[in-house]
């Protein structure tokens, strides 16, 4: 349970998105229930999007390996911060936060940390009314199924509806997009912040400049929720997409060549970019971050 809740924290929070419940019977109601219908499969498509240009738990694993990084706790956020998040919007921000700090953690086994910042969720998730969303069973199923994006998916699609509909019956649904942004956040400062300035990894360097991918699909789902907290939200990361657009995309054209019967395929999408735009996107996102924690 304590190993995957990050996966479900970025689902959950993607997911969240306003479902109707199905005993209107008056054709107004149910205009509304086709309407929510259709913005929350708009909602779910571009969650996808968003989930599946993250690295998973394991790549970012496999990233720090390669790249030499060592776990470096005084780069998450502190677990005595969660008492100060008293608001709604602070607790689904920092939900997000604690959710990639324990990813973090269990990437370098770190299983006390782990265990201080499972609590560190479940505390906001008490807050936000959401506890009965990611029970042990469900994190059960999260676990076994661990390299099946799509099972994935599906588990948390069947789950999700418990918290939304607690969101939604409070009119907080817009908490769902700062959980994900928050998660998105931390996950990306996290990666940069570990960066060596003088020499930085180019693994961990085209790790970070493919996160363009990520936050354009991002940007592109809080926009879909219609309320002042994500409308923040949304100017700090446009701010950061400024950073982003300093990278470039070069397509080159796809060719397939036979040798021996054997195809190959080459061709396709580059990101060019420099160290100096990977450095800017790093302080960047980190005065996004310091300040959703502070």
């Amino acid at each position: 349970m304590k190993k995957y809740i990050y996966l479900f924290v970025i689902i959950f929070g993607t997911y969240a998105c306003g479902n109707s419940s199905s005993d209107e019977n008056s054709s107004n109601e149910n205009s509304t229930i086709d309407a929510d219908d259709a913005k929350s499969a708009e909602r779910a498509a571009k969650a996808k999007k968003v989930f599946f240009t993250v690295p998973s738990p394991y790549e970012t694993a496999l990233i720090f390996e390669r790249s030499g990084v060592g776990y470096n706790i005084g780069v998450l956020n502190p677990i005595d911060n969660v008492n100060n998040y008293s608001t709604n919007v602070k607790q689904a921000l920092n939900f997000g936060v604690y959710g990639a700090d324990l990813s973090y953690a269990n990437i370098f086994d770190q299983s006390q940390q782990c265990m201080f910042y499972m609590n560190c969720a479940k505390k906001l998730a008490d807050g936000l009314g959401v506890t009965s969303a990611f029970d042990a069973e469900t994190m059960e199923r999260i676990e076994t199924n661990m390299n099946n994006r799509d099972s994935l998916m599906n588990i948390i699609n069947d789950s999700y509806w418990i918290a939304d509909s607690y969101l939604k019956e409070n009119g907080q649904d817009y908490l769902s997009a700062l959980i994900i942004s928050g998660g998105w956040v931390e996950g990306l400062y996290l990666g940069s912040a570990t960066l060596d300035k003088d020499n930085p990894n180019a693994e961990l360097m085209e790790s970070i400049a493919n996160q363009k991918y990520s936050l354009d699909n991002l940007i592109g789902l809080i926009e879909l929720y219609d309320h002042p907290e994500v409308d923040k939200m949304k100017i700090k990361l446009q701010n950061l997409k400024t950073s982003f657009d300093k990278i470039t995309t070069e397509t080159t054209e796809t060719t397939v060549s036979t040798n021996n019967e054997m195809a190959t395929i080459g061709g396709g999408s580059t990101l060019t970019y420099t160290k100096e735009n990977i450095l800017e996107i790093a302080a960047t996102v980190k005065t996004i971050r310091d300040g959703i924690i502070e």
